[in-house]
């Protein structure tokens, strides 16, 4: 480290030594004039590039289609919306490089794409933000070029979504046709097998229940009723030794005029024969006269008894059928022979009663159970038909909010700040074209300054080594 300071001091410098000391002094003086004169040609004589900047954010919109999920937690929704945000920006920084866009921003300058050029592109991390800007040879044709870009970025997105729109409309009409029809062949089927079985719904079959019960209810009321009436009529028969049929026989003879006038004849015969047989002889006139019209009311009587009753009928029947004369209007045997009939007849009434109530019950017990065994079938088709009706819901809510968020895959922006007028031009660029030349320039002095001092040390080391 101190050789050269001491073979300084025992080896004066040679003129060859300072005449290379002077070639290097000359090219380092060179070298640093060309720097600097590059340097101050680029600031003074170079063309100018001035840069326009403005800023967009993307406004936070968070997916419908995730929104009607409950089951995302707040985590979930937050990276959703973090990743549609990216990907959103990611798109955003293609579209606005795209040939379509430049070449539309050019064309409303009356450019063309090359002289256009290309835009500077890059989202700000961690936020909605990009950051947009664009060169130019001026600062107003630089502020008008990032205006025009713009426009014509917003312009594109306006075309993407429009064109989005229209395949979301295909799509949509397509979808929904193929569940629309699965739905409308459900229901064809659900319809044409309630025409053939003849079971519209479940509560049909509730329906035909509660009316069997209400019928096994009647049958009951009516089995009592029946059972009522038979013991009455029973009773009345039993006591008096009276049946039904005879006490509508009695009131058939009673209602005949003949038959009672026939009757009173011979009442008035009979006690006319008493009367006379108590005074004369059974020989006497008057006696067999009385015989003779009391034979020929008997045998009339007799007559039109069996001609009413359809059967012989003797004086014995006849007088137990008997009810009084026309000119009574209360009798008890009447009364009684009413009473007999009548339930006779409510009797019957209730057995007819309670035989159709059974053909009746057998009937809807029969179709109760067709229609149980048919229910089954009913419901798998009532079933696909709600599973056909909740797919054509879903997917109808579905498309209609895929349909409506339009601006799902390409978000509204909004402009924050405008493209601004630049002052300063970006290229050439003073600050880092005058570090740049200082440090060239210093870093070819020291090369020469380094190239000099070796050249040098080598020529004194060979001097000190041949005197040595």
């Amino acid at each position: 480290m101190n050789e050269f300071p001491q073979l300084s001091q025992s080896l004066p410098l040679s003129a060859a030594d300072r005449g290379r000391g002077l070639r290097y002094l000359a090219i380092a003086a060179a070298v640093n004039a060309a720097v600097w004169g590059l340097a101050l040609y680029l600031l003074q004589d170079s063309p100018r590039l001035y840069t326009s900047l403005y800023s967009i954010v993307l406004s936070e919109q968070p997916s419908r289609t995730q929104a009607n999920l409950p089951q995302l937690t707040a985590n979930d929704r937050v990276e959703a919306a973090i990743s549609r945000r990216e990907n959103a920006k990611a798109s955003y920084k293609l579209i606005a490089t795209t040939d379509e866009v430049r070449r539309a921003a050019a064309a409303s300058l009356g450019m063309t794409t090359a002289q256009f050029g290309m835009p500077q592109v890059e989202g700000v991390e961690g936020s909605g933000l990009i950051n947009m800007g664009i060169t130019g040879s001026t600062p107003e044709e630089t502020q008008k070029k990032a205006q025009a870009l713009y426009e014509a970025f917003q312009e594109r997105l306006t075309q993407l979504r429009l064109q989005q729109s229209v395949e979301l409309d295909t799509g949509f009409e397509s979808s929904l046709g193929v569940v629309r029809k699965k739905l409308e062949t459900a229901q064809l089927r659900l319809s044409d097998y309630k025409i053939r079985s003849g079971l519209a719904s479940k509560e049909q079959i509730d329906q035909l229940a509660r009316n069997i019960e209400a019928l096994r209810r009647l049958r009951i009321e009516a089995i009592a009723q029946q059972r009522d009436a038979t013991a009455r009529s029973q009773q009345l028969s039993g006591n008096f030794k009276m049946s039904s049929e005879l006490a509508t026989e009695a009131f058939t003879l009673r209602a005949d005029p003949l038959f009672q006038s026939f009757l009173r004849e011979y009442s008035e015969a009979t006690t006319q024969l008493a009367a006379v047989s108590s005074k004369f002889g059974p020989n006497h006139p008057v006696v067999v006269q009385a015989t003779t019209r009391q034979a020929t009311a008997e045998s009339a009587l007799r007559s039109r008894g069996q001609l009413l009753l359809g059967h012989p009928t003797d004086l014995t029947t006849i007088a137990r059928l008997s009810t009084g004369s026309n000119a009574q209007e209360t009798n008890p045997r009447e009364t009684l022979f009413k009473d007999i009939v009548t339930h006779q007849v409510e009797q019957r009434g209730l057995t007819a009663r309670v035989q159709e109530l059974d053909q009746q019950l057998a009937q809807l017990e029969q179709r109760l159970n067709v229609l149980s065994q048919r229910s089954s079938t009913l419901e798998a088709l009532d079933r696909d038909v709600q599973i056909a009706q909740s797919i054509f819901s879903s997917t109808l809510a579905g498309l209609q909010v895929d349909k409506s968020d339009v601006f799902g895959s390409y978000p509204l922006t909004q402009i924050v700040a405008e493209p601004n007028l630049p002052t300063t031009a970006t290229i050439p660029r003073r600050t880092p074209l005058f570090i740049a030349a200082a440090l060239i320039s210093l870093i070819v002095t020291m090369g020469l300054f380094i190239a000099w001092l070796r050249q040098t040390s080598i020529k004194w080391r060979w001097v000190a080594a041949s005197r040595s």
